[in-house]
């Protein structure tokens, strides 16, 4: 597995890269027809592109797609973001944090794999994320309820789905597309 430092720009990685950036603005746009949180988040395969990089291309190439898919958010207006902290905790590093997700072991059961590195990745989003609802929207929270536990709450309603809708469009497409990229 190539770690993350591994990373060597040419005409095929970046065509890669640019590839797996314009997959995740598309289904970032495409998943805004749903319904959102009131103060953002929301159900999403838009993270896919970024582990599919990761896997297929190494780590460092993941972690490239998902900052430049950040720095994108903003140039397209896709962003909502209250401050500077905001968009550290709420775009730049789950989107890059996600890209790392080659980094982690896979564990083979059997003839399952189960795909740690989205588990743990999608994980240290929702803390990410988390960390932002309790620190930066806090006040949001219902009178007298806990800025923490009103973030838990908030934010665990779209990272579970999202993980499980990445997770499962994962592992129906990368054994399909992972020969292609072998060559």
């Amino acid at each position: 597995m190539k770690n993350l430092f591994d990373v060597k720009l040419n005409t095929k990685t970046i065509s890669y890269l640019s590839m797996f950036v314009a997959l995740q603005i598309v289904l970032e746009l495409v998943f805004n027809i749903f319904p959102s949180q009131p103060e953002g988040g929301n159900v999403s395969m838009d993270l896919l592109p970024i582990i599919l990089a990761s896997y297929l291309l190494g780590s460092g190439y993941g972690l490239i797609v998902g900052f430049v898919s950040c720095l994108l958010h903003f140039a397209l207006g896709l962003a909502t973001f209250y401050g500077p902290w905001s968009v550290i905790l709420d775009y730049l590093v789950p989107l890059s944090i996600v890209g790392i997700s080659a980094l982690f072991k896979n564990i083979k059961i059997g003839k399952i794999v189960i795909y740690t590195g989205i588990i743990v990745t999608m994980i240290l989003k929702f803390i990410s994320h988390y960390l932002s609802g309790a620190w930066l929207f806090g006040a949001y929270a219902p009178e007298g309820m806990n800025p923490w536990i009103y973030s838990f709450g908030y934010n665990i309603v779209y990272c579970l789905p999202t993980l499980i809708l990445c997770y499962v469009g994962f592992v129906y497409i990368y054994p399909r597309i992972s020969k292609i990229f072998q060559k």
